[in-house]
């Protein structure tokens, strides 16, 4: 009877903590981080900068490489996604993260693209870049996404995994996004 009590009265202490620190709402406990600068080609050899998230409300960053089978099974996924959210000024990119290494790689990732069916951009970075050493190189599990702000703030964690099987928080960030934009 006493155990019970005890765990009664944790589990009543941990929810009065909880609603204490949700008294924002849940919105509030969504971090923002500065995405990493950059200056980057896509894979077709164009300049792509980190000023490009100001020309959409949200983008949605994938990170894949040309040997993540997952990564690639969800590409025409992502089509679909990048499709729907156009209509809604959201961007989607993705980030080859081994393309950059050498022709044969570029070769490969232009391969994978086309066979896929992709036509949003994708980023061929420079593995002795500031942006492959200081963010990419730390990425340790593919596919990887991040939703970043119009100002180039990343807003939650990453989102490891298939996309599509975490639609819920994807959406739950970009609604975050687009309301504070309309205040």
């Amino acid at each position: 009877m006493k155990r019970i009590l005890i765990v009664l009265l944790s589990a009543a202490l941990a929810a009065a903590a909880l609603a204490g620190c949700s008294s924002g709402g849940e919105d509030s406990l969504v971090s923002k981080t500065p995405f990493p600068e950059f200056s980057e080609v896509d894979t077709e050899g164009n300049e792509i900068t980190s000023d490009i998230f100001s020309d959409y409300d949200a983008t949605i960053v994938n990170f894949w490489n040309n040997g993540c089978g997952s990564c690639i099974a969800e590409m025409p996924e992502l089509e679909e996604l990048y499709q729907e959210f156009q209509a809604q000024n959201i961007n989607l990119i993705g980030v080859g993260t081994d393309s950059g290494e050498g022709q044969e790689q570029l070769d490969t990732a232009r391969e994978i693209l086309k066979e896929q069916g992709v036509t949003y951009l994708n980023i061929s970075p420079d593995p002795e870049g500031d942006f492959y050493k200081d963010f990419i190189a730390d990425i340790s599990t593919y596919p990887t996404t991040y939703i970043v702000d119009s100002e180039g703030n990343i807003v939650g964690a990453d989102i490891v995994g298939n996309v599509k099987n975490q639609l819920d928080t994807v959406q739950a960030r970009l609604d975050l996004i687009l309301a504070e934009n309309d205040t």
